[in-house]
């Protein structure tokens, strides 16, 4: 028997970064705080500030990559959209003439107005995004069950973001099964909907039979015990710099409510 390996559950699940190892209590209130802080402030020089010091904890927290690359989809994406809409829809506030495109005028007041919903976006989309990325869903769940969560609400909320990803892996096991068959699973839009559609019916049966797995493993861990339940592995208790951390985070967020509160009544510029 590996008694290092046994006794590994007795601490704290760490990987040795700051970030990542915090409680997830602790990355869910300084998340949100910036989340908040984007849709308050409105405004896209602030939000192009605020992006980049998320980058800055991606990369440190090992995520660099993947949050780039889904925050460049969702960048171009509402970028090209709420421009063109602001700039074909949004006519009246236009005084501040920019350039002209094969007739089609392009007014700063419509540009503004376009890259501050996009910054706000942004920055609430990438905030959460950073805190969805460094924290694994069942210490979300874990963490919301100590809070006082049912622990049945909390497995079937873990179950159906697990379930996505289970299906995902069995939909690539299955379409690497009928490439190694012969059968072509690459190409055009029409090809890949041939190859896709058959795999639906395993699938499903492979989720069925999933479901009766964990409805049997569920029973033999007393899951509907009504009392107290015991964990495998236990989360970190937030530390005193944690604690320092979150009522910065929170207090900032008090400032920029103050600051949007200033804007609206003329009091600011």
């Amino acid at each position: 028997m590996d008694k290092k390996f046994a006794y590994s559950f007795k601490d704290y699940p760490l990987t040795g970064n700051a970030w990542n190892d915090c409680n997830p209590m602790t990355k869910l209130i300084v998340c949100l705080c910036a989340a908040l802080a984007s849709i308050f402030i409105f405004n896209w020089r602030y939000a192009i500030v605020a992006i980049i010091v998320m980058f800055a904890f991606a990369f440190y927290a090992g995520i660099g990559k993947t949050y780039a690359k889904a925050m460049a989809g969702i960048g171009i994406l509402l970028l090209v959209f709420t421009v063109v809409i602001r700039q074909i829809g949004v006519r009246e506030i236009n005084h501040t003439f920019l350039f002209s495109i094969f007739g089609w005028d392009w007014y700063w007041e419509s540009l503004n107005a376009a890259l501050n919903i996009v910054g706000y976006m942004l920055g609430f989309a990438g905030a959460l995004l950073i805190f969805f990325m460094t924290t694994p869903m069942r210490d979300i769940m874990y963490m919301l069950e100590k809070k006082g969560l049912r622990h049945e609400a909390s497995y079937i909320m873990l179950s159906s973001m697990q379930s996505i990803t289970d299906m995902k892996k069995s939909a690539n096991t299955i379409l690497e099964s009928q490439k190694a068959r012969g059968i072509e699973t690459e190409g055009n839009l029409i090809v890949r909907a041939k190859a896709f559609f058959p795999t639906l019916g395993p699938i499903v049966l492979s989720a069925m039979s999933g479901t009766e797995e964990k409805t049997i493993a569920m029973e033999a861990r007393a899951f509907s015990y009504e009392g107290k339940h015991t964990a495998l592995r236990d989360l970190r208790p937030t530390t005193k710099g944690e604690i320092v951390v979150d009522v910065i985070a929170v207090l900032y967020l008090i400032g920029t409510i103050v600051y949007r509160v200033l804007v609206a009544t003329g009091i600011l510029g």
